[in-house]
């Protein structure tokens, strides 16, 4: 099977399997979200702020450094597996031991348990790391889709359970940590990988200086995407917090899901292609085109019924997080596309340049999040909307140009998909102010705009963007 072939079926296969994962759980999260209230979602928010951090750090930045390595031998695993154990054990000691610290920074003392509960995952991170190097080199896509798939769905279904019989945020804690239980499990059923670490770091220098670059821009992108969620926690309380967090929720999920897709396929296999570097070009601009089809659309679709789709599926009290999705839903395309380029740039053996990225966010959002956050949340998506993008510019010039492409071929690949959606938006507003005098009920309304919104955008798709329609159309067969 070429490349080209082995792209295709491990897209077909990821994006298939969380589609069929959405689905699903999507109709389960909304069940939660109405079951649960605004406060044990700030309490998940506060305590996985920490958590995430941390799990940054659990494989060093190994993973993707196995994966892209063309030539790899045994002891450089064993050599591997060995610094995760030692890195998984010490930050869950650390967790640990900071957790009371951590409540009394957003003085709230239920999050020590949680957090003693949540450090389990870096256990569970020690078993998972050989065998998923072993499916993404082997491009097994598959396998890791279904096992995926599986596992998001038996946590949403305990999450519901737990929800429906009371059990507040503890639904959310012990349904995450059944997803990343399954996981592990699964992937050692899949991918057994029975090496005996090596406390070594001999020959592991090429290995180390990769990971270390790739983890840096980790803990600094998560800096950046979280820093919001503390200084909102700590200036406005958790009521807020939690609003704000569902609303941030909602607008990056759809990144999300489609991040994970393409990058799950995107840099296993520019990894086997980067001596090639035409079809190497050619792929990256093929995948903004289709990333941008669907992106734009979707995204900006949430923010042009925010209003409608909040007050029917999660009910009044969650008003106050229809302007911060609106404002953030906007943003949320440009993310996407930016999250991507990553797996482009590293694959070529560049993940400095990822990290030069994320460090000029981190240098300037946290100080005008603080600004915003006198505003409220409103403030602060507004934040997001209006100088982010100016930093998305700068990030995506940097990454074109060790690309060898040009800022030109970017926005002719962008572009048709943002006057199409554009046009979309403006519609369904136009028709949400016509609706207004009927007095129709919220189902109805809601299901009228977003009908009016796909036929507006597949007629400017197919008028300006026939070209990248056609490119989807032919990826999907």
């Amino acid at each position: 099977m070429s490349i080209r072939e082995q792209a295709i079926s491990g897209l077909k296969w990821t994006a298939g399997g969380k589609l069929a994962a959405q689905i699903i759980t999507w109709a389960i999260t909304l069940v939660v979200i109405r079951l649960l209230t605004p406060e044990d979602y700030g309490l998940l928010a506060m305590a996985s702020v920490f958590v995430a951090f941390m799990l940054m750090m659990s494989e060093a930045g190994l993973t993707p450094a196995l994966i892209q390595k063309q030539d790899l031998a045994e002891t450089s695993l064993r050599n591997v597996f060995a610094i995760v154990i030692v890195i998984n054990l010490g930050l869950m000691l650390l967790l640990n031991l900071l957790a009371p610290a951590m409540a009394n920074f957003f003085d709230e003392d239920r999050l020590i348990l949680i957090l003693q509960v949540l450090s389990l995952r870096f256990l569970l991170s020690i078993f998972g790391t050989l065998p998923s190097v072993r499916l993404y080199r082997d491009l097994k896509f598959k396998h890791l889709s279904l096992m995926h798939l599986v596992a998001t769905i038996l946590g949403s279904i305990l999450t519901l359970i737990l929800a429906f019989v009371g059990l507040g945020v503890w639904a959310l804690v012990l349904g995450n940590l059944l997803t990343s239980l399954f996981n592990v499990v699964t992937l050692n059923v899949i991918a057994p990988t029975r090496l005996l670490p090596n406390f070594s770091l001999q020959g592991m220098r090429s290995l180390l200086a990769f990971g270390g670059n790739i983890t840096l821009s980790r803990l600094l992108w998560f800096f950046f995407t979280q820093i919001d969620v503390i200084i909102v926690g700590k200036l406005l309380g958790k009521e807020m917090l939690g609003f704000y967090s569902v609303s941030m929720q909602l607008a990056s999920l759809p990144v999300q899901r489609v991040s994970s897709i393409v990058n799950q396929v995107a840099f296993p296999v520019f990894s086997r292609i980067q001596s090639d570097l035409d079809q190497f070009r050619q792929f990256v601009l093929k995948a903004i085109r289709i990333l941008s089809l669907v992106a734009f659309p979707v995204l900006w679709g949430i923010s042009s019924v925010a209003n409608e789709m909040v007050l029917l599926l999660l009910g009044e009290k969650w008003e106050t997080a229809i302007l911060p999705l609106q404002l953030l839903a906007l943003m949320m395309p440009f993310r996407m596309i930016a999250n991507f380029l990553p797996s482009a740039t590293d694959a070529l053996g560049r993940p400095d340049i990822g990290m030069k990225n994320v460090l000029l966010a981190t240098a300037i959002m946290p100080g005008a999040l603080i600004i915003g956050v006198q505003a409220g949340i409103v403030g602060v998506a507004v934040t997001w909307a209006t100088i982010y993008p100016f930093i998305l510019f700068i990030n995506y010039q940097r990454s074109l140009k060790v690309l060898e492409l040009k800022f030109s071929d970017f926005l002719y690949a962008i572009l048709p998909a943002i006057g199409s959606a554009l046009g979309m938006y403006t519609a369904v507003r136009m028709v949400s102010l016509f609706l207004v005098s009927f007095n129709l009920n919220q189902l109805t309304t809601l299901l009228i705009m977003i009908a009016s919104g796909v036929f507006v955008y597949f007629s400017f798709t197919l008028l300006i963007n026939r070209n990248s329609c056609k490119e989807a159309v032919g990826l999907f067969k």
